[in-house]
């Protein structure tokens, strides 16, 4: 039985806003669980019948573990040392993701399908005393709704065998004390208002409590830049900007942002997040019209891409055309979209010529930092929320590997191409080009699977002509660096 909550909660880091920090269900009024027989060893049959049962019974069911649940994220709110872990955090979504797992991982009738552990903790930089807070908290939750001791020690024994798997060996960040006697969030003590007025709002009140959840999360921010943190750091910092403006703490943000690519400032868009999601891959030439008149040139290109075993390929590959004469016009620039949804970007690979404008809106409740090391256009969109975009011009020739600095898993490509003809191979590695003046051209081919492109010479002639190019495709593709510069290659196994 692999049972670990902890493993959720440190997954959750990447998933509300910043105002949502301290934002955990309270202690809901449940019934605690109450055991169903005597904390003692069975002496009789029905004693025996009964430890036999799966823990997911002797918990008491899925009333039990949701009561668990909601204790456990109240607590883990509260608590200083980890709760600005969840800066990023969809608490109600979390809430249901560990509903379901306890209830799968005890022997109930639930279906868990999340990631392993070591990739939902890759490049998230958790230490052993987070760790640590997390499996105490989850105790004192067993604790408070009375779960007996032999429960407890089959729900917290289990955590043990995953910790390599979630905890990076770096120094432990300095545990802030946690006031649990203080009522409120995070240790926040309720104000009392004159009778007749606790319904109404209190500006003053409302901007104290704004500016200490800033004053905490800088505070946090600057103990994850001291000890080495530095993307954690920076989402703390970021999550303190979105609260209060970025010019409130600008004199701070060098301390957080040096080494990092250039960060991007322009005005965030209003979008609608009421659209159809984008598709795996988007960049034909041929969509556009090839020449001002209209007219169709007379040569035609079939081509497949294929591995160097002839086999298909294991990722998209993008193929561009140009006379070997030098003369063409160039395209005109395109308007297109990266979007950010369900974690990931699409389209996975976007061709598009020099000079042309991409939009990054963002179609999830949580936010994202899109970002990229890549020399032809290095940048930093910083963090914003669903149904905001930031645009960015592209104007230099090469490929740009994009990722998200709050998300290791996500991944795209944009080919900036200065060729008049490109275009993104199928997943088969099919691609073609309709209309082509008869002669002689310059053949690119890449993938992220290859190092260099692949780079030929062909003859068009007239009507249809046939090429297959074979790419190396020997390059590991992992999870990229951070935005600075860092490996997020997850815990290592002990």
């Amino acid at each position: 039985m692999k049972i670990s909550i902890a493993v959720l909660l440190m997954v959750s880091c990447a998933t509300a806003t910043p105002q949502e920090e301290a934002a955990a269900p309270s202690a809901v009024a449940r019934p605690r669980v109450v055991p169903s027989r005597p904390t003692r060893p069975p002496r009789d049959e029905a004693d025996t019948k009964e430890a036999a049962q799966p823990l997911y019974s002797r918990l008491g069911g899925q009333d039990a573990i949701t009561a668990v649940v909601d204790d456990f994220l109240a607590r883990v709110s509260k608590d200083e040392r980890i709760n600005g872990r969840f800066s990023n955090a969809d608490i109600p979504h979390l809430r249901g993701m560990l509903i379901e797992f306890f209830c799968e991982a005890t022997g109930g009738p639930c279906k868990y399908s999340g990631k392993d552990m070591k990739t939902a903790h890759a490049g998230m930089g958790i230490v052993e005393a987070e760790f640590t807070a997390l499996v105490q908290n989850l105790k004192g939750a067993l604790d408070h709704l009375n779960v007996p001791a032999r429960e407890q020690k089959d729900v917290l024994g289990a955590l043990g065998p995953l910790k390599p798997q979630i905890v990076v060996p770096v120094a432990a960040m300095a545990d802030v004390p946690t006031d649990e006697g203080a009522e409120g969030s995070a240790g926040e003590p309720r104000a009392t208002e004159p009778e007749g007025r606790a319904s109404r709002p209190d500006p003053v009140l409302d901007r104290a409590r704004t500016l200490r959840q800033v004053s905490a999360l800088l505070e946090k921010a600057n103990a994850a830049r001291l000890q080495g943190s530095r993307s954690y750091a920076d989402q703390l910092f970021s999550s303190a900007e979105v609260i209060v403006g970025t010019q409130a703490v600008a004199d701070l943000a060098p301390l957080f942002r040096q080494g990092a690519p250039p960060r991007i400032v322009s005005s965030l868009k209003a979008v609608s997040t009421d659209v159809p999601a984008q598709p795996p891959a988007v960049g034909n030439s041929d969509d556009e019209q090839p020449e001002k008149t209209g007219k169709r040139k007379r040569g035609q290109l079939m081509g497949t891409v294929v591995s160097s075993s002839g086999r298909a390929l294991p990722s998209l590959a993008i193929v561009t055309l140009e006379p070997l004469s030098g003369k063409f016009s160039r395209r005109v620039p395109k308007q297109r979209v990266i979007e950010q949804r369900d974690r990931e970007f699409a389209p996975k690979v976007l061709a598009i010529p020099v000079g042309s404008t991409v939009s990054f809106p963002n179609f999830d409740p949580v936010y994202h930092n899109v970002f990229s090391r890549s020399a032809t256009r290095p940048f930093d969109l910083g963090i914003y929320k669903a149904g905001q975009s930031r645009e960015l011009v592209f104007s230099k020739e090469g490929v740009v590997r994009i990722g998200c600095n709050l998300h290791a898993n996500m991944s795209a490509y944009v080919a900036v191409v200065g060729a008049p003809h490109y275009a993104v191979a199928d997943t088969a590695g099919q691609f073609s080009f309709r209309s082509l003046a008869p002669g002689r051209y310059r053949l690119r081919a890449w993938t992220e699977n290859s190092d260099t492109p692949s780079v030929q010479t062909i003859a068009i002639k007239t009507n249809e002509n046939h090429v297959v190019v074979t790419l190396s495709t020997d390059k590991p593709v992992g999870l990229q660096n951070d935005k600075f510069g860092a490996p997020r290659g997850g815990p290592t196994e002990e």
